[in-house]
């Protein structure tokens, strides 16, 4: 004789408390019913609040992308890449969804506060070796040996970052310039638009991935936002050629393709504006 599994009916009551739980994060192993729920840790509400001051001499760029999987920490070291001077590249993503885990020539170690190094030619990169579930808890950057450009790739949704308390807020609330990379979509653009008025369109360089402007669909081109079309017209938004072989592999030692550094080349010079002259 074949037991048949009828399963227990669940009232709405109960999903209900189901989804709050996972919200909070409170998750439970199969089979550990006594267990206490899983959190992440909090910081600790007395924890004195993390800043960060550059040096004098050093720049610093906040790249932010729109939207996941657009390609704003290839950006980063693209315009790390293409600088002329000493640069870096700071991710400020969890080490469980870095994309540098791959990209260096040279491993240099970790720091006592959980950055770990490395080297791609002239650029340092530097990434999490450790998870951060909190945005708040992310380390000041490094102290760079020399004042160069620190490009920092923002690696979070930035109305989260802006609601935060960090240095990352600080940064992002004070810099003259912002770069916002967003693919050549309608929901890549709708995503820019939205990023824009959140950063303010004047201190907007936008980095768009995909075909040139003028080869746009026509449902892309007719979706621009008012602020979009006026960092257009403001001469501050730049294609950025997708390359197949980034999209598969992601970062590696390999060089970056030509036409990504070129590109990266093109819009450094427009993040040296102020709002002021951007008008």
């Amino acid at each position: 004789m074949t037991t048949q599994f009828v399963p227990r009916p669940v009232g709405v009551d109960e999903l209900r408390h189901a989804w709050h739980a996972v919200q909070a994060g409170e998750f439970r192993a199969k089979g550990a019913s006594d267990r206490a729920p899983v959190r992440p840790p909090r910081p600790d509400a007395t924890q004195a609040r993390i800043v960060w001051t550059p040096p004098v001499g050093e720049r610093v760029l906040p790249v932010v992308g729109c939207a996941g999987s657009c390609g704003a920490t290839v950006l980063a070291v693209a315009l790390a890449t293409a600088t002329e001077s000493s640069a870096r590249v700071v991710e400020c993503a969890s080490s469980t969804a870095t994309g540098l885990a791959a990209a260096s020539t040279a491993e240099l170690g970790a720091t006592s506060d959980g950055w770990v190094q490395g080297s791609r030619d002239q650029v340092r990169l530097e990434r999490a070796g450790t998870p951060r579930p909190h945005l708040d808890a992310i380390p000041a950057p490094p102290s760079a040996e020399q004042p160069m450009l620190t490009i920092v790739d923002v690696a979070h949704p930035i109305d989260e970052v802006l609601a935060g308390s960090g240095w990352l807020a600080d940064l992002l609330a004070a810099t003259p310039v912002v770069v916002l990379v967003a693919r050549a979509t309608v929901p890549g653009m709708r995503r820019l638009e939205t990023c824009a008025d959140l950063v303010g369109a004047g201190r907007v360089v936008a980095a768009v991935l995909g075909p040139t402007r003028t080869r746009w669909p026509r449902e892309v081109s007719h979706s621009l936002g008012p602020l979009t079309q006026a960092v257009i017209a403001a001469g501050r938004l730049v294609e950025i050629p997708e390359d197949r072989v980034l999209a598969v592999a992601g970062l590696t030692p390999a060089p970056l393709p030509s036409s990504l550094i070129t590109a990266a080349a093109t819009l450094l010079p427009l993040t040296k504006r102020t709002p002021s002259d951007a008008e």
